[in-house]
Formats: C-alpha cells, structure tokens, sequence
C-alpha cells in the first residue's frame, strides 16, 4: 500500500513538473511574439518622429551652406 502511494505521488509530481516546463515554453514563445511586436511599433514611431527631425536638420545645414555663399561672394566685392 505505502509503494503504491509513494508511486502515485512521483507520478504526480512528474505531471505537474511536466506541465509547468510546457507552460513556461509557451509564455517565452508568447513573450517573444509580444517583443517582436512591441519592437516594430516602436521603430515606426521612432522613424516617424525622427524623419521631419531629419528634413529640418537637413534644411537648417541647406540654408547656412547659402548663407556662407553668400557672405564669401560679399566679401570678395
């Protein structure tokens, strides 16, 4: 009686430590969907603020590039 007992508790045991390790694959998997998509959706808001950032940036450069131009075609008058 008391092998049978202990047999029944190992062979519960094993059950529970079985289905926690497929449960915890299933959440890492999950998680890596989840991070995937909270990396793309961060990427698109980052290139979307960034890129009127960079247009600026580059017109600012633009228009100081003319503006010394023009003082260099003033002094050479």
């Amino acid at each position: 009686m008391k092998t049978g007992t202990v047999l029944a508790l190992v062979l519960a045991l094993l059950l529970m430590v079985g289905s926690v390790g497929c449960s915890s694959q299933e959440a890492k998997e999950e998680e890596g969907a989840v991070d995937q998509i909270t990396t793309k959706a961060a990427k698109e808001i980052t290139d979307r603020v960034h890129s009127p950032i960079d247009k600026a940036k580059a017109l600012q450069s633009l228009g100081e590039e003319r503006m010394d131009e023009m003082d260099k075609a003033l002094n050479n008058q």
